[in-house]
């Protein structure tokens, strides 16, 4: 389980997060093996309602969160041209669970914090990225990447009330097709610490040979040989094109 600290009482925005933003972090958390997210900023007064706010409306009511994220003891860090594969998996998995506002870069808020969260009111559902100055043309590529390869999973796999793991917990093994629409890593081992040297497109029928936490083992080239791990959210059953029972 993934543990939570902050925000700290000093923080201007030093309200606790909301439910459903601790979901979908939480969900991203246990899919990408974080051990700790620490909210450096949280939420904030609504406009009349207190002194404590500053910026940006979208952490009204703890509907985002500054943060960063801990593995094994170690703070992850990252540059405007790269970012820990543990991050990249979180950011991803934070969108496809229904984060829609992200933000990160070295010269927005350091090389250690990023923004997750939804929209500037309850009713803004546009997903968007953004760094320095809060623009998004300044949003590194590889969080664009991360992010977009979240937002392009099916609407029912973005659903905050609903872990990854829950999802991939759900499903047997058989074939299965790729729904990630930036394609799918395959990776040595179940999780983004095990390196990946090749992105299945989207599309790509594979054999599920079995399901572990939020990571599904693999036979892609359909002759028995295990070729990897893929992250299971981002797989849809293939559906035969014959009702059961019916003639072939």
């Amino acid at each position: 389980m993934t543990i939570f600290t902050g925000p700290p009482s000093s923080a201007i925005r030093n309200k606790p997060i909301s439910e459903q933003l601790k979901r979908v972090l939480a969900s991203a958390a246990q899919s990408a093996g974080i051990d700790t997210i620490i909210i450096t900023s949280g939420g904030q007064d609504v406009l009349g309602d207190g002194p404590r706010r500053t910026g940006s409306t979208r952490h009204d009511r703890g509907r985002a969160a500054d943060l960063q994220l801990v593995v094994r003891g170690t703070t992850l860090s990252f540059t405007n041209q790269s970012a820990p594969a543990a991050m990249l998996a979180f950011i991803e998995a934070a969108a496809a669970a229904g984060a829609t506002g992200i933000g990160a870069g070295v010269d927005y808020m350091g090389p250690r914090t990023i923004h997750v969260g939804f929209g500037k009111s309850i009713d803004d559902h546009e997903t968007l990225t953004w760094g320095a100055n809060g623009s998004s043309r300044n949003a590194p590529q590889w969080l664009r990447d991360a992010a977009e390869a979240g937002w392009g999973a099916p609407a029912a796999l973005a659903d905050s009330d609903v872990a990854a793991s829950d999802l991939a917990g759900a499903e047997t093994p058989g074939r299965y097709a790729v729904i990630a629409r930036t394609g799918l890593k395959l990776r040595g081992g179940p999780g983004p610490d095990f390196g990946s040297e090749k992105t299945l497109p989207l599309g790509t029928e594979l054999t599920v040979t079995q399901f572990g936490g939020a990571w599904a083992c693999v036979d892609v080239e359909g002759d028995g040989v295990l070729d990897g791990y893929v992250f299971a959210s981002f797989l849809a059953p293939v559906v035969s094109d014959h009702a059961e029972g019916g003639v072939a």
